[in-house]
C-alpha cells in the first residue's frame, strides 16, 4: 500500500489478506482484490487490515474469478466464462450486492487485457465454447469487436493468457492496445473507427 500523501509504501502483512492477489481496484472507500483458484473477491476499508470473513462470491454460474475491474462505479467480477456485475449497496454487513440481470456470458482469457475504452470497457474474452475474441461492454450485452481475421491471429498464438492491454486518445480518437508477449505481437483497436 503506497500513502499518497507522504510516498511511502508498506507491504501488507496481515494474515487474512488473500494469498494469491491478482487485481486489485478501489469503489468507495473500498479496497478490492481477487484470489486467483477462487470465485471470491475480498475488501477492506484501509487496504492494509484484511477480515477473512470479509469477501463475496461468483454464484450465479460459479467460476474462477479471474480478475476485477471497476467502471461506472460497477464492480465487475470477471470469470473464465462470466462476468458478473456488483454494486456498492451501502450496507455495512454485506456492502456488496450483485446487480440482479447483469451477467454477460463471456469470460476473461487474460486478467491484464481488460481497460477503459470509450464511456464503456474491453477485454479478451473465453467461455466454454472458446477464447480470442475481443468484446466491448454496451451495458451488460457484449459486443464483439474484433475481425475474423485478428480473432485467427489470436487463436494460433501459443499463449494468450499473458496478454497485456490498456488504452489512450490521441487527437480525438480513443485506442484499446493489446499486447501478446509470448507471442511478441501488438493489435490497436480505435474505437472511433472501429477498425484495428
Amino acid at each position: 500500500v503506497v500513502t499518497l500523501g507522504t510516498a511511502a509504501f508498506a507491504q501488507i502483512t496481515d494474515p487474512d489478506f488473500p494469498a494469491s492477489p491478482v487485481t486489485v481496484d478501489y469503489i468507495d472507500g473500498y479496497f478490492l482484490v481477487n484470489d486467483a483458484g477462487s470465485q471470491s473477491f475480498y475488501y477492506s476499508t484501509d487496504g492494509t487490515t484484511w477480515d477473512a470473513l470479509d469477501f463475496a462470491s461468483a454464484e450465479s454460474k460459479p467460476d474462477e474469478a479471474v480478475a476485477l475491474f471497476v467502471d461506472h462505479r460497477d464492480l465487475l467480477l470477471f470469470g473464465v466464462n462470466t462476468v458478473e456485475s456488483w454494486y456498492s449497496s451501502g450496507n455495512l454487513n454485506t456492502p456488496f450486492q450483485r446487480r440482479e440481470g447483469a451477467i454477460m456470458e463471456c469470460g476473461l482469457a487474460a486478467p491484464f487485457s481488460v481497460a477503459k475504452l470509450d464511456n464503456s470497457f474491453v477485454w479478451l474474452g473465453k467461455n466454454d465454447r472458446g477464447q480470442g475474441i475481443v468484446w466491448r461492454a454496451n451495458g451488460y450485452t457484449p459486443e464483439r469487436i474484433s475481425t475474423h481475421a485478428v480473432e485467427f491471429a489470436i487463436q494460433n498464438y501459443t499463449t494468450i493468457s499473458d496478454a497485456i492491454a490498456y488504452s489512450y486518445q490521441m487527437e480525438g480518437h480513443e485506442f484499446y492496445v493489446l499486447t501478446f508477449p509470448s507471442a511478441g505481437a501488438t493489435w490497436v483497436y480505435d474505437a472511433s473507427t472501429k477498425k484495428w
